[in-house]
């Protein structure tokens, strides 16, 4: 075989190669934090300033190139190809760290993000109930929560009462769970850590993001409700209201969504399409030409518990 022939076939390989590449990964994070929680679940929404830092540089120094969500909708839908793949970050719930801890990073590197608002977060009227319910575990032998018992005397029952909760409130008990779980905050709130106030964004340093090209301020519907139990009516109003109040209070579109819980199924998917250009979900993954633009996937950026 000629050098001629075995180089052309190599080409063709490469080129090959370089279209079945992905096109990139978009990254989740939730809350940037010095000091991080004791139990594991909440350490897994949490990573440090100096984590996420070494997160863009590592990207950076990788190749990768920094892309809001508008571009990652553009290239999806225009089915265009980089020579370099992207990294879009995403934060979810809207934590006043972001502001505080997580946008002078991205502003120092010159790197897009994108903040998921959940309304009744902003406007105080929702629960944090996981970290409310960590504080209350930690100095707590046994629980009692919509009827049910928990022990929860040492850590590996108290991460086990977590859980057990947790999953009550992405079923048909949601409603009855959250209510317990206010009237027990409302009754141990000397337990608690931190001012729940002082956790959420506020509207202010919204609109100061928002005003950051750098910054796009995306929905998490109004209570941070798990979609798949409510009915289309309700799942519509979380959608509509969430994104109406944000764009009010911004002057500015909200196209994008990311699923509370990262619960979703194709009704759902189906109902964001009617309000928005792109939804994110919590599927681990990277970002492919063919992928349904309602159906994102997100990698979770975990710092070592």
């Amino acid at each position: 075989m000629n050098l001629f022939i075995k180089a052309k076939r190599k080409i063709k390989r490469e080129i090959k190669k370089f279209l079945d590449r992905p096109y990139g990964k978009i990254l989740m994070l939730h809350s940037v934090v010095e000091n991080r929680s004791r139990l594991e679940e909440n350490r897994k929404l949490e990573v440090t300033p100096a984590f996420l830092e070494q997160t863009i540089l590592k990207y950076k120094h990788a190749g990768y190139r920094f892309a809001s969500l508008d571009e990652v909708q553009r290239q999806l839908e225009h089915k265009k190809r980089y020579w370099r793949k992207f990294v879009c970050f995403t934060l979810d719930d809207g934590y006043t760290d972001n502001y505080k801890n997580a946008y002078p990073i991205f502003k120092k590197y010159n790197c897009p993000f994108t903040i998921n608002i959940t309304t009744d977060y902003i406007d105080r009227k929702a629960l944090y109930w996981w970290f409310q319910l960590e504080d209350i575990l930690l100095v707590n032998d046994k629980l009692t929560v919509n009827g049910a018992e928990y022990d929860c005397f040492g850590m590996e029952m108290k991460n086990k009462a977590f859980w057990d909760i947790r999953d009550t409130i992405f079923s048909s008990e949601a409603e009855k769970t959250l209510l317990s779980l206010e009237q027990l905050f409302k009754e141990n709130d000397s337990a608690f850590r931190n001012d729940i106030n002082e956790l959420a964004l506020s509207w202010e340093q919204i609109i100061e993001l928002a005003a950051d090209p750098l910054c796009t301020i995306a929905a998490h519907t109004v209570s941070h409700a798990s979609l798949p139990v409510l009915s289309d009516e309700m799942i519509r109003k979380e959608l509509s209201e969430g994104k109406k109040k944000i764009e009010e209070r911004i002057k500015k579109p909200v196209k994008h969504f990311s699923y509370p819980y990262g619960n979703w199924d194709s009704r759902i998917a189906d109902l964001a399409k009617e309000q928005f250009s792109t939804a994110t979900t919590t599927d681990e993954g990277i970002v492919r030409k063919e992928d349904n633009l309602y159906m994102l996937k997100r990698n979770e950026l975990n710092q070592d518990l």
